[in-house]
């Protein structure tokens, strides 16, 4: 049996897996991704990128290529729910993209999961990742320092061996890792075991709806499985998904399923092709999450950490953001600035999130076309802006201030600047040039002065220099941006928002993570001793 060696593992070519791939590229990690199918995913399954995605998107220089390969029309979706794609509308609504512009400065973008994996793909190997089709994980083992795992070639039937530091699964909620991992779940489950289908077909039907990127049908029909069905547009003109589901067992034929497709499109005599039959596996659970995101070195990341319903989009956003979060502590740990606590602090900052994530969703879910599900359980729907932009980390890799950490969430229009909270998006200037707080962020960490700082520079450099890790630095005031410092480069604040946004004074400072998370300040002078313990901390 054929062996080999390689810094991370990454087993499962989506959203999570190439998310995760890429962004340890970013870092100078080369992943070998592995993936049991022929190839990328030819559903659109989930779409839309929200604003901290596109984000990470553009620290690794793929936000415009997304943007691009988003489907022409306007940037929104329309929903409707109709007794078929054509018939009777009981409602509609047009679900705009937000203005988020106050807290972010790159706008959402709708693409699809099917450009998405190539997009995100060809962007991985670019950083030099290896992805291997048809190509299965069998087993595992953890051995000490290293996971030692079994591949099998689906296509030649030859096997080889390859050892790693870490090993990311990213198999989706039918993979097997973490179960093999010993991992347990939580969650939602459903009286009944079922099955979806999801089809695309091509008709001629006109589906298009007040010049959006994309329409979303709830079909509500007694003819139909369930009484229910989705028709969604895709970005192909002309061709469509048709998704239902089915008690566990039912499996009915192409001529079957055609006539329900006619049934949801309220066309009799729809002349359809089926192209692409998905069916998903039998599974109880509606909402799933694993109960730690960690065990040794197996480390889980989208829907194999984190199952939810589709309605809200966030679970393609929360796989990619899983991979934005993951890989820079991989990447450190492996060059050993970091202890095992970083890559640890990913369960302590991740799991919460998913846990609130996931009730959304089937909240989101309920409203929108289930409220016979409706009870007391489910969750108030919050607001958008604070689900993206307001989670504060309870525990994990940040220096904690004393005081109340209870809250999960804060309103990001009115932001703490706390440690394990969103480093808050504040417009700069820099040659008066237009520049985003949210831009500085990337592979680095970044410390960001107040105007009074100007000391900060050489303690930044001291203490970097003794942990050994990349810090920039950046004083940020009124008059910063007509000056330099050293080599630190001087940022104005036309807005004069940044103090206040940051919980710091003119004199202080405060550090950011490389994935944008804000790991300590300070409101006081420079201190290099402090800032270098406050990277320890974080490091683990």
């Amino acid at each position: 049996m054929a062996a080999e060696s390689v810094p991370v593992l990454v087993a499962g070519a989506g959203l999570a897996g190439l998310s995760t791939a890429m962004f340890l590229g970013l870092h100078g990690v080369p992943a070998l991704v592995v993936e049991r199918h022929a190839g990328l995913s030819v559903q659109p399954k989930a779409r839309g990128q929200m604003p901290a995605t596109m984000e990470a998107l553009a620290t690794a220089g793929v936000a415009e290529r997304f943007a691009a390969a988003a489907p022409p029309g306007k940037n929104l979706g329309v929903i409707v729910i109709a007794e078929s794609v054509t018939g009777t509308v009981l409602h509609d609504f047009v679900e705009a993209a937000p203005d988020f512009s106050r807290l972010s400065p790159i706008p959402m973008a709708a693409t699809s999961q099917e450009r998405a994996e190539r997009i995100l793909a060809g962007r991985a190997a670019e950083l030099g990742a290896e992805i291997r089709f048809s190509t299965a994980l069998e087993s595992f083992r953890q051995d000490g320092d290293e996971v030692v795992a079994s591949l099998l070639d689906t296509a030649t039937g030859r096997r080889r061996t390859v050892t790693s530091r870490y090993l990311v699964a990213a198999d989706g909620h039918k993979g097997t890792i973490r179960d093999a991992a010993g991992i347990t779940v939580h969650g939602r489950t459903s009286s009944r075991t079922s099955r979806s289908v999801f089809l695309q077909f091509e008709a001629d039907l006109d589906a298009s709806r007040k010049d959006a990127a994309f329409a979303l049908f709830y079909v509500q029909n007694p003819a139909l499985p369930g009484g229910s069905a989705t028709v969604v547009t895709t970005d192909h003109p002309g061709r469509y998904i048709f998704n239902s589901v089915f008690a566990a067992g039912e499996e009915p034929g192409p001529d079957r399923l055609a006539d329900m497709i006619r049934i949801a499109c309220g066309v009799p005599d729809l002349d359809l092709r089926i192209v692409d039959t998905a069916w998903s596996s039998s599974d109880r659970y509606v909402t799933r999450v694993a109960d730690t995101f960690q065990s040794g070195r197996v480390v889980l990341a989208g829907d194999a950490a984190h199952l939810m319903p589709p309605s809200g989009g966030q679970g393609g956003n929360s796989a990619v953001m899983d991979g934005y979060h993951l890989a820079w502590r991989i990447a450190y740990t492996l060059s050993g600035v970091a202890g095992p606590g970083l890559v640890a602090s990913y369960d302590a900052e991740r799991r919460p999130y998913a846990d609130v994530l996931a009730e959304q969703q089937y909240a989101n879910m309920v409203q929108r076309h289930a409220p016979h599900l409706h009870d007391d359980s489910v969750a108030e729907i919050m607001d958008p802006a604070v689900g993206l932009f307001g989670y504060l980390c309870p525990s994990g890799a940040f220096v904690a201030e004393p005081g109340d950490r209870d809250a999960l969430f804060e309103d990001p229009a009115s932001p703490s600047g706390r440690p394990g909270a969103r480093a808050p998006h504040v417009r700069l200037s820099r040659g008066g040039t237009p520049v985003s707080t949210r831009d500085l962020f990337g592979t680095a960490f970044t410390l960001l002065a107040g105007a009074e700082g100007d000391s900060w520079e050489k303690a930044a450099a001291d203490a970097a220099g003794a942990v050994g890790v990349p810090l920039e630095t950046h004083v940020v005031g009124s008059a910063a941006e007509t000056r330099v410092v050293g080599s630190a480069a001087g940022l104005g604040d036309p807005e004069g928002r940044f103090p206040a946004a940051y919980g710091i004074t003119a004199a202080g400072a405060v550090l950011v993570r490389p994935d944008g998370i804000i790991a300590w300040r300070s409101s006081g002078h420079a201190d290099s001793r402090e800032l270098e313990n406050a990277l320890r901390t974080v490091l683990g």
